[in-house]
């Protein structure tokens, strides 16, 4: 089988206000886990939950490399399971210094991608690398890992500050497209965001001109990762391979459930999403990482595969380690879900599909 969706970079690869001021003396006291009870105890449910998020978010995070979160990983999964590596490029959010930077990050990945698998640990990583239009010769930085390292694939975040289709990614989907080269791209609302300044420039569309206005960085950088903003990307590469990571989201989910068409559930990224997947002019794929670690959701992905062959052929199977933790443990993810869907489906969205995605890049597996 195949995770197409894990992450693990430490807390050194992120910059150094990423978690709330309040996360760090938290972390530090024995009573960590009373101080979460507290705060559900006052009525402060929300508080206690985002507190309790960041600390599971802590404790894989500062393992002491990369190595390590990955031995961790691969513990979860039977043996030669294939598993996407993320690498994730935040220096130009504008949440301060990174301790390591993104090269160090990418070189570590290079040192494990020699490494494994072996005797001992017969697990395949995937790495992908990412490609941030701010990062100087992006472009060579992509060809480099993916011709020299034998990278997977590409890596995209636009809510961490542009537009998908900003121009100084074009020569990359140019390049990710006539080498069927899989590139993987955060879709849900929330996540990390851009926290620096909201410039006139950053908030207008490099395609249209069009300027939205203002609102708090967490709200404004749904825009850049709003399904809409990639129609125009798909008809200018429609033979790109683009994988919408977590199938829209579970507020979404829950948008498209709850509503009926006259209250907009077709609005709902979750529908985008499957439109945009089920549309034969485009090559587009999504995962359903994170969103399907609730269980109230399995019925409607069971429903929707069973119904719609193409859907069927283009969800792939992803947990969003390590930031799934925060939710449920990575084995509880898989075997729920698996149990539920059944062999054939579960066969088709871990194993059939992600291999069609990552194409050659698979090492036989």
């Amino acid at each position: 089988m195949i995770n197409v969706h894990t992450h693990i970079f430490t807390t050194r690869h992120v910059p150094v206000n990423f978690l709330p001021w309040f996360i760090k003396p938290i972390a530090n006291f024995a009573v960590k886990k009373w101080m979460v009870k507290l705060l559900k105890i006052i009525g402060l449910k929300s508080s206690s939950y985002l507190v309790n998020k960041f600390l599971n978010f802590k404790k894989i995070g500062e393992l002491k490399s990369q190595e390590e979160i990955f031995k961790h990983l691969s513990g979860f999964y039977p043996s030669e399971t294939g598993l996407v590596a993320l690498s994730m490029d935040m220096e130009y959010m504008g949440a301060g210094k990174i301790p390591d930077p993104f090269d160090q990050q990418l070189d570590d990945l290079v040192k494990l991608k020699g490494q494994y698998p072996n005797e001992k640990h017969p697990y395949d990583i995937l790495p992908f690398i990412f490609a941030h239009p701010e990062r100087p010769n992006v472009l060579d930085l992509v060809k480099e890992h993916i011709e020299e390292h034998n990278f997977a694939g590409i890596k995209l975040y636009p809510a961490l500050g542009y537009f998908p289709h900003d121009p100084r990614l074009e020569k990359v989907y140019e390049y990710a497209e006539t080498n069927q080269i899989p590139v993987m791209t955060h879709c849900t609302r929330g996540g990390v965001y851009y926290q620096g300044r909201l410039t006139k420039e950053r908030r207008t569309d490099p395609r249209t001109n069009e300027i939205y206005p203002k609102k708090s960085n967490k709200d404004f950088t749904d825009i850049y990762s709003d399904p809409d903003r990639y129609i125009e990307l798909l008809n200018d590469f429609p033979k790109l391979k683009l994988c919408f990571a977590h199938f829209g989201g579970a507020n979404e989910w829950d948008k498209f459930l709850s509503g009926s068409w006259h209250d907009k559930a077709k609005e709902s990224w979750f529908w985008k999403v499957k439109e945009i997947v089920c549309n034969e002019n485009w090559n587009a794929y999504t995962d359903v990482s994170y969103t399907l670690s609730d269980p109230k959701y399995y019925a409607t992905l069971k429903s929707f595969l069973s119904s719609n062959e193409r859907l069927r052929k283009r969800v792939l199977f992803g947990s969003d380690y390590y930031m799934t933790e925060q939710e449920v443990s990575e084995r509880a993810f898989g075997i729920n879900l698996s149990g539920f869907l059944g062999d054939t489906l579960w066969h088709q969205i871990a194993d059939t599909n992600p291999k069609t995605y990552l194409n050659s890049k698979i090492n036989q597996l």
